[in-house]
């Protein structure tokens, strides 16, 4: 590169370095995928302070699928599996470990559809009741979490 001085202050000027377009891509791919990662801590704090103050509607499905884990200790202790899942999104470090307990969380409540499949699917599979609808949205979830752990530097 050639070095150019300005007219007016005889001042070296640095030549004009463009980043290229990998550079780019990398840095947004990073910022998406920290946006992801908080919006999933997020949604995974939410359920889980919904489990500690006992408000959670996702107590009636356990109460007629899993009926023990409906009661106390045990649905306390799956809202603080989801809190601590959620800071685990948040702290750098601690995200693939996160997405992974998360992904397996997550596995485990789609059993709820071989365990009762009539809460699930209704008057037969493929239409979904509004519980159905609730687990369908676990696949998603599931692909983001892969999507965490796929994009992590090594």
């Amino acid at each position: 590169m050639v070095e150019q001085r300005d007219f007016f202050t005889a001042r070296t000027i640095a030549p004009l370095r463009l980043r290229p377009r990998r550079d780019l891509a990398s840095a947004l791919r990073s910022k998406v995928t920290l946006l992801l990662r908080l919006s999933l801590a997020a949604v995974f704090f939410w359920f889980g302070m919904l489990k500690l103050a006992g408000v959670s509607p996702v107590a009636d499905l356990l109460r007629h699928s899993i009926p023990f884990l409906a009661v106390t200790p045990y649905i306390e202790l799956l809202g603080l599996a989801e809190i601590v899942i959620a800071v685990g999104l948040v702290i750098d470090r601690l995200a693939n470990q996160a997405a992974t307990l998360m992904i397996l969380h997550l596995f485990c409540t789609l059993s709820i559809a071989i365990i009762a499949p009539t809460l699930i699917f209704a008057p037969a599979f493929p239409v979904l009741t509004m519980d159905g609808e609730f687990l369908a949205k676990n696949f998603v979830l599931i692909t983001a979490g892969l999507v965490v752990i796929s994009s992590r530097d090594r």
